[in-house]
């Protein structure tokens, strides 16, 4: 097995390439992951390993638990867990009803519940090292989400890598020509996303006639695999839940304005729905693409890809440190489980 992840890495190959992807792009094109990171069982169990095991993960809103005793069954990556709420804000983060094992909890500054499934007493990886002060952005002062409540939650089976969906989530010069909505929620010509820490930010840049139809949109994407947006009229939270190396679930929880009439919330709820369906399919044929042999490895627009490129970046980063962990241990790491050493095989 550890021979077989060395190749799939491809140190020597990371070594000796200065195109491969890195975290802080230059300004030339760089080396995207190569098609076997979205297909290989290998690489998706060290995914599970080096990332979903131990990193913060955005997972709902406290909006979603409105009273003492209020519960839901969640997943990620292989990883179920219930999340139920006590007196007060306290949120508890179990394995499964029946056990008494509890892991971390995270409740920022307006109400979103991030986990950490780390075993340990305390998480190795804190949630202030990757998104203190992304629950303060600026633009965030535009929306009071006391105001919102609960509306609905859907979901969707997606035959692709997650991180197909990740790469087209964090890049827009798709839009133009696969989401029709989406000139009616952002200036594509001023479209931007930052990168800070664990989080990619993107600014539609509203031109004034859609901030005056309530359309005025804030969009943060959370590494791993969750995002949120939210709207005058309504938020919006998406996670990219793995299943397979080839298979994900979406996972949609959608917020509506209390104050907001059943037309404005009615009217960014379907455009939503809409650009999720497009997305789905763009996935969908992206991994066909890989399946057929189509796309091996290319390079990415470090502009208008810099999105997927920061993202890419991280997980190469992340795999190769915690497969490096796992060589100089000789055993499998998995930060989830208490005894959470395993031989290398």
């Amino acid at each position: 097995m550890a021979s077989v992840l060395k190749n799939f890495l491809g140190f020597q190959a990371a070594t000796n390439d200065s195109n491969v992807c890195p975290v802080s792009p230059e300004k030339t094109p760089v080396r995207a992951l190569p098609a076997i990171w979205y297909t290989s069982p290998e690489l998706y169990e060290l995914e599970r390993r080096a990332i979903f095991s131990k990193k913060w993960l955005l997972t709902t809103h406290i909006l979603r638990f409105p009273n003492t005793g209020s519960w839901s069954r969640y997943n990620n990556a292989g990883y179920p867990f219930i999340l139920v709420r006590g007196q007060g804000q306290d949120i508890k983060a179990f394995h499964d009803i029946w056990s008494d094992a509890s892991f971390h909890v995270h409740l920022d500054a307006n109400g979103f519940i991030w986990i950490n499934m780390d075993a340990g007493k305390r998480p190795e990886i804190s949630w202030e090292k990757d998104f203190k002060g992304i629950d303060e952005q600026p633009r965030f002062k535009d929306f009071n989400f006391e105001d919102y409540v609960f509306d609905h939650a859907w979901e969707m089976d997606g035959p692709y890598n997650w991180k197909i969906l990740a790469d087209n989530y964090n890049e827009c010069y798709h839009c133009q020509t696969a989401h029709p909505d989406v000139p009616s929620l952002a200036d594509l010509e001023a479209y931007a996303v930052d990168t800070v820490d664990g989080s990619i930010i993107h600014f539609a840049n509203a031109k004034p006639d859609q901030v005056e139809r309530g359309l005025k949109i804030a969009s943060t994407y959370y590494f791993p695999n969750s995002s949120m947006t939210v709207t005058p009229h309504f938020f919006f939270m998406q996670r990219f839940v793995p299943t397979s190396p080839t298979n994900c679930e979406m996972r949609y929880e959608v917020y509506r304005n209390k104050n907001s009439s059943e037309e404005d919330f009615q009217l960014i709820n379907g455009m939503y729905k809409r650009i999720m369906a497009e997305d789905k399919y763009l996935c969908t044929e992206a991994q066909k693409n890989i399946g057929r042999g189509v796309f091996v490895s290319g390079l990415l627009h470090p502009r208008m890809e810099k999105g997927p490129l920061y993202f890419q970046g991280v997980v190469r980063d992340l795999l190769y440190e915690h497969f490096d962990r796992e060589k100089d241990a000789g055993k499998q790491i998995w930060p989830a489980q208490l005894d959470n050493f395993l031989p290398l095989s």
